[in-house]
């Protein structure tokens, strides 16, 4: 693993969390449809529990709650925040994964694109069961490993440029490419996405229990304090200052682009 990573990052990829009401509707298409590997579940307090699925190495985490399951802003551009996570696949996993979706009753995704023969890969755009954007990129490059390859993170932004630089001087990113929207930023196995939003658009962020949807990044890191003192010198707004879970770990929530909330998370 590159000792270099960003923050002290002992992962070199992003975590996704939900807050979601539909606990058996992500079992269906995370875990039925899609074919990602379960983990176990973690229980929280109040009732709440966490369902968990690997993709390659990034981990998905879904906080089941009991929130009204309607998502405000149904398109891509309808509101700010975390709008969209992409799934890469190897294309051998294609036809299964949309026979699966006609199973449960969901419609064709739609192709976007960009999607032609001389491509090696294939989009497609869809919903999870909450309403949840996802899309589905098939690579012919076929992988060794045929779990998922990587994983993209979609982010609507009022301002790509102050957006852009902090997914670079905060977090420590790479620019993969700004020529054309989405710009794209780097970090080891995961890629932000970032397309412009109008600031009259609604910000749908927050905590997981004041939103549904996607509603953090998380970083695994080796030292929150030392993670906190570098983003504060970088200028970076902590939102949530470093607390702990228990005798399991210590967490911190900074804010990053249109409110959205990053954690960063050590075990103790």
């Amino acid at each position: 693993m590159p000792a270099d990573l960003p923050l002290g990052l002992i992962q070199d990829h992003l975590n996704l969390v939900f807050s979601v009401s539909d606990g058996p509707g992500v079992e269906k298409f995370y875990g039925d449809i899609i074919g990602l590997r379960r983990i176990p579940n973690v229980e929280l307090p109040g009732g709440r529990y966490m369902l968990r699925y690997h993709g390659g190495a990034t981990e998905l985490k879904f906080i089941v709650t009991d929130q009204d399951s309607s998502l405000p802003g149904n398109g891509l551009t309808a509101a700010r925040g975390i709008r969209s996570l992409t799934l890469v696949l190897p294309e051998s996993r294609r036809q299964s994964v949309f026979s699966r979706l006609s199973v449960y009753g969901l419609p064709d995704p739609k192709a976007l694109p960009g999607n032609t023969q001389n491509t090696e890969t294939t989009r497609f755009a869809l919903q999870d069961f909450e309403g949840n954007h996802i899309e589905l990129a098939f690579i012919t490059d076929e992988p060794t490993d045929p779990d998922i390859v990587r994983m993209e993170f979609g982010f609507g932004v009022s301002d790509l440029t102050a957006s852009g630089q902090f997914l670079q001087e905060v977090l420590g990113m790479s620019l993969s490419q700004n020529d054309a929207e989405p710009h794209q930023y780097s970090l080891g196995q995961s890629a932000i996405n970032l397309w412009q939003v109008p600031t009259a658009q609604p910000a749908i962020v927050g905590m997981p229990n004041e939103m549904l949807g996607m509603s953090l990044l998380q970083l695994v890191i080796r030292d929150v304090f030392e993670a906190r003192a570098l983003i504060v010198s970088r200028g970076g707004a902590i939102h949530t200052e470093p607390y702990n879970v228990g005798d399991l770990a210590v967490v911190m929530f900074i804010e990053g682009p249109d409110g959205i909330l990053i954690e960063f998370g050590a075990a103790l």
